[in-house]
């Protein structure tokens, strides 16, 4: 290996852990001074000028319409990582990715495909984790509901019903409906502290029981009854969510396998052997066919997407 690569490798990495350290060190008291920003109006400002440099970097971040939406991804993906903490790690594993290529193969263009998949690697992962946990949310939502009609009809309140669920439910919706009894306690009223459940989770079935439980607080009636009537929607919804995922289960991993084939090939075929993949990367007409093919690649993609995507 040649020393300067293995030197410059050992400073990014320490310059990393450093940064990484320091933040670390800063951003302890972030989530308490949060807390008490929302639940302490009048004392909002001071806590404002006591903010650290990393919640400083996290609310300029947030100023972009990229960073708010990567905030509800990780709010719905239960993640401990704030946006730039995860900013960090893309950019992180983008320098290994691109220095272990260039170790690997002894030239810079190899590590450009490790690169792009270190960068895209947090995100798919954050992508798959919001989708299963989204997913057994969903699943244990009839379950809830009639655990929460049943608490209704025994002439509990919708607080002590709620308590019930956090005490007997398992994770997601245990550890969520306690975070919603926590926000009351703070302060929010039960309507609030739902429709901040609903942005975190961001479930359609939810949403519609969230919006049963406020139409039924203004209008009146039997919330159990109405509850009831969506949980037979909702299990009949989750029943034909299967049947449909079973019979376009072939044509979304042929998508999903036609997809990545070519980018890891070449990645491999870069590292094995960069001076017969840089041919198509000569200015002029080569350049014309990677380009194409990952056009066509995504195209395809996308197309194929587009087909196995129901909506019910």
């Amino acid at each position: 290996m040649n020393p300067v690569l293995l030197i410059v490798l050992l400073i990014i990495l320490a310059v990393m852990a450093a940064m990484i350290a320091i933040y670390r060190w800063l951003a302890w008291t972030r989530e308490v001074e949060e807390r008490l920003a929302e639940s302490f109006k009048p004392v909002a400002a001071e806590v404002r000028n006591r903010r650290t440099m990393a919640a400083g970097l996290d609310s300029r971040l947030r100023r972009l319409s990229f960073a708010e939406r990567l905030e509800r991804q990780l709010a719905a993906a239960d993640s401990n990582l704030s946006v730039s903490e995860f900013v960090m790690l893309r950019i992180g594993l983008a320098l290994a990715g691109f220095l272990a290529g260039w170790v690997i193969a002894g030239v810079p263009a190899a590590g450009v495909p490790l690169l792009i998949l270190g960068w895209l690697l947090p995100s798919f992962q954050l992508r798959r984790k919001q989708a299963k946990r989204n997913k057994d949310f969903g699943n244990q939502l009839p379950d809830m509901l009639s655990m929460l009609v049943g608490s209704l009809r025994a002439g509990y309140g919708l607080l002590h019903a709620i308590s019930v669920v956090k005490d007997e439910m398992p994770a997601p919706i245990g550890p969520e409906f306690g975070r919603v009894l926590r926000e009351t306690a703070l302060g929010f009223s039960i309507g609030d502290a739902l429709d901040h459940l609903v942005e975190r989770v961001q479930n359609d079935d939810l949403a519609l029981i969230v919006t049963a439980i406020h139409i039924q607080n203004e209008v009146g009636g039997s919330l159990a009854e109405v509850l009831e009537t969506i949980s037979q929607t909702i299990r009949e919804r989750i029943q034909l969510k299967g049947e449909v995922n079973a019979l376009t289960a072939q044509a979304r991993i042929t998508g999903s396998i036609l997809t990545a084939l070519p980018f890891l090939v070449g990645t491999a075929l870069m590292l094995l052997n960069p001076e017969y993949m840089m041919g198509i990367f000569q200015p002029g007409w080569p350049l014309i066919i990677p380009t194409a093919a990952v056009i066509m690649v995504i195209f395809g993609n996308i197309l194929m997407r587009k087909l196995t995507q129901i909506e019910y």
